[in-house]
């Protein structure tokens, strides 16, 4: 039986400052509610614990929470809910991520010391797939995206960052040598995280000297249009940062639809 942990819930609020979620915790333990929150409607999440107890009850484990404040769930300021450990196993993973998502919920896992991994951010989050999601930066500004890239080391494992964004999908690039695979994704309704769009950007000059090659040819990296350099993939990443649309000056490969 997985041993209970405990989780905080808390809805961002519609506006642009930033919250680093251990802020936001931190805040919350000394009961103040962070500026980057709102109340909400805590009764659909408490349906959605309700069900899952339910089912979780009956494999032997123990689930409780708590409303704050308990007298009007409906104007709640974040539900602290004790339950089994759900990155314990992928299956649950994507149990917590069916049943939570939807709801437009953040979350903090005590356990763990960071957000809930299915849980958006409140204006940003970079991820690079070489540190534990523990070291996701939070809420950036442009500043920060050269050192973040320039972190990825294509020597190693995992050698791919993603930018994500509570607002509008992510951009996510793989290192290869000096060079990066870029692709951009937009996300219509953050609620449907599942259904999404996704190009891949080329260096519209190599794409043309190859004369529309087929990109799944094996080329070298350096002649490859589907590999772009630092830079380029710096200016991406800063566009889409600043919430602007995909930089015309690159042809945009479409990649295969996401479906829920």
């Amino acid at each position: 039986m997985a041993a209970p942990t405990s989780y905080y819930f808390w809805k961002w609020a519609d506006n642009d400052l930033s919250g680093k979620p251990a802020d936001v915790h931190a805040s919350l333990l000394r009961g103040k509610l962070h500026p980057a929150l709102q109340a909400f409607d805590a009764r659909p999440l408490l349906a959605e614990l309700e069900k899952a107890a339910f089912e979780g009850r009956a494999l032997g484990e123990e689930w409780d929470w708590k409303v704050n404040p308990a007298s009007s769930p409906e104007n709640a300021q974040f539900v602290f809910v004790m339950c089994p450990y759900f990155n314990a196993s992928q299956e649950r993973v994507l149990r917590f991520h069916d049943w939570f998502v939807p709801l437009d919920l953040a979350g903090w896992d005590e356990q763990s010391g960071h957000t809930i991994p299915c849980s958006l951010p409140k204006l940003s989050c970079f991820i690079n797939g070489q540190l534990p999601f523990s070291e996701a930066a939070f809420d950036i500004s442009p500043d920060d995206l050269p050192v973040l890239i320039r972190g990825i080391r294509p020597s190693e494992p995992e050698p791919w960052g993603e930018l994500l964004s509570r607002r509008n999908g992510g951009v996510v690039c793989k290192a290869q040598g000096r060079r990066f695979c870029v692709e951009w994704r937009v996300t219509h309704d953050m609620k449907s995280p599942h259904i999404f769009e996704q190009w891949r950007a080329q260096d519209a000059k190599r794409f043309a000297a190859l004369n529309g090659a087929d990109p799944s040819q094996n080329l070298p990296v350096k002649t490859d249009p589907d590999f772009i350099t630092y830079a380029e993939t710096l200016k991406i990443f800063e566009a889409f940062l600043r919430g602007e649309p995909r930089p015309p000056q690159y042809q945009w490969r479409k990649l295969k639809m996401g479906k829920s």
